[in-house]
């Protein structure tokens, strides 16, 4: 009888210890936003310009990125001696430039409004569930050799072609030090819809007391599209909201 409760004892302890040790996806997520500078930190930055290099198709090429609270962004880049604007996005309609034309073309209206869903100022989880996004802890798994903790992020559907579709995507936290090294999604249009990426995050460094990634990298069927090094960060940097806008041509002078 006494070896029975000891048994049951040990049992209960074990059940107890683990059930104080499982984590749910909302610990995990506020363990992360702690970890890279707590809530506070990140919410009192209204702006990120940041500089790097991009390596592409066997090319480098420098590369000027600014963000704008609540949804702003734009990514310049020089391409043969040339500035252009790969993406630019006022959190109304986007825009970038042609390689062929090299002029400035608006985006479609689905492409607009799918970018308008995407765009997350700082991180998806920050405020997440006043967003009306849901989280889920889905396992763990290992992600190039360190032990990662899976988490499913569930955004708004979007429309593609005129029919709604599911919008969510995998991020992998590190165990030990709860920053996300992966992030797994699926290409919501083109010819590529349905097909998985992930990005890669490392080298992350402190810039005023909020840690970022200064290494990213995306692969597509296990090869490398795209890598980019950040060689500076600057936050709360002087950005005029007018800079997101469709550069509007000007009026062509009227010949007498």
């Amino acid at each position: 009888m006494k070896k029975t409760f000891f048994i049951l004892a040990s049992l209960s302890l074990l059940f107890s210890f683990q059930v104080l040790n499982a984590q749910t996806a909302e610990e995990i997520i506020d363990n992360y936003l702690e970890a890279i500078g707590g809530k506070e930190q990140l919410k009192s930055v209204g702006s990120i310009k940041l500089t790097g290099k991009a390596k592409a198709q066997g090319m480098e090429l420098p590369v000027t990125m600014y963000q704008k609270a609540p949804g702003l962004m734009r990514m310049d880049m020089v391409f043969q001696g040339k500035e252009i604007t790969q993406m630019a996005f006022n959190g109304e309609e986007g825009w970038s430039t042609n390689f062929m034309t090299m002029e400035a073309e608006k985006w479609d209206a689905e492409q607009s409004a799918i970018m308008k869903n995407e765009m997350d100022f700082m991180s998806s989880f920050l405020g997440y569930t006043e967003k009306g996004y849901a989280i889920s802890l889905e396992g763990e798994e290992e992600i190039e050799g360190t032990a990662c903790l899976k988490v499913k992020l569930v955004k708004k559907p979007i429309v593609v072609d005129g029919k709604e579709e599911e919008n969510f995507s995998y991020y992998y936290f590190d165990k030990e030090s709860f920053v996300p090294i992966m992030q797994e999604e699926y290409a919501k249009a083109g010819p590529m819809k349905g097909q998985p990426s992930q990005t890669y995050f490392s080298d992350y460094q402190e810039v005023d007391g909020i840690y970022f990634p200064f290494s990213i990298s995306q692969k597509i069927q296990g090869q490398s599209i795209y890598d980019m090094a950040v060689e500076s960060m600057e936050l709360n940097a002087d950005i005029e909201k007018a800079m997101f806008d469709y550069p509007e041509p000007a009026p062509a002078e009227s010949k007498e």
